[in-house]
């Protein structure tokens, strides 16, 4: 499998994954809080390719998983009592990650999730932070299985869901 930043004519490819992703997983929405068009949307795509934030892993040519990698955050971490203090560059935070259906259960989130702990280690960044929707039991599943620890539920706002639940996690690095 190779661990890899995405070039900017990969833009289609990129959307069309996490648009069948959404279609694959539309018994699951409630829980994962995607909807195409809404989370994630053409601009946060394109603008995270366009500031080099976008990484996917794939295998013999396919796309297995996505994700935005940076150290921007909700406003509500600032009021989360992590583990250790960081400035906002010492933190690297994983956005609208995602696995192909049919590689999960398979261990690539897992091996997806090591590969985006080393660069943060090799980017000298202090932690990995992260929230995930409150109902995706799938996802708490996989960060609890990478060391990252639960830190606290807190409701915060974002545009595609409103006030809504969200669990906070933290690997220290």
């Amino acid at each position: 499998m190779l661990f890899k930043k995405v070039n900017l004519e990969d833009f289609y490819r990129i959307r069309q994954f996490y648009w069948d992703l959404i279609d694959e997983m539309s018994d699951q929405n409630d829980k994962i809080g995607w909807k195409k068009g809404i989370y994630p949307t053409d601009s946060f795509l394109q603008e995270s390719l366009d500031r080099g934030e976008l990484f996917v892993l794939e295998e013999g040519g396919g796309l297995c998983a996505s994700v935005i990698l940076n150290s921007a955050c909700n406003e509500g971490y600032a009021g989360v009592t992590w583990s250790i203090e960081c400035g906002e560059n010492e933190i690297l935070v994983p956005h609208a990650l995602a696995v192909s259906p049919s590689g999960q259960g398979k261990g690539i989130g897992r091996y997806f999730m090591g590969e985006i702990l080393k660069l943060a280690k090799a980017e000298k960044k202090k932690a990995v932070r992260l929230d995930i929707l409150g109902t995706n039991t799938a996802a708490e599943r996989l960060y609890k299985g990478c060391g990252f620890h639960f830190v606290q539920a807190k409701d915060m706002f974002y545009e595609d869901t409103g006030w809504t639940e969200y669990k906070m996690y933290e690997r220290v690095l």
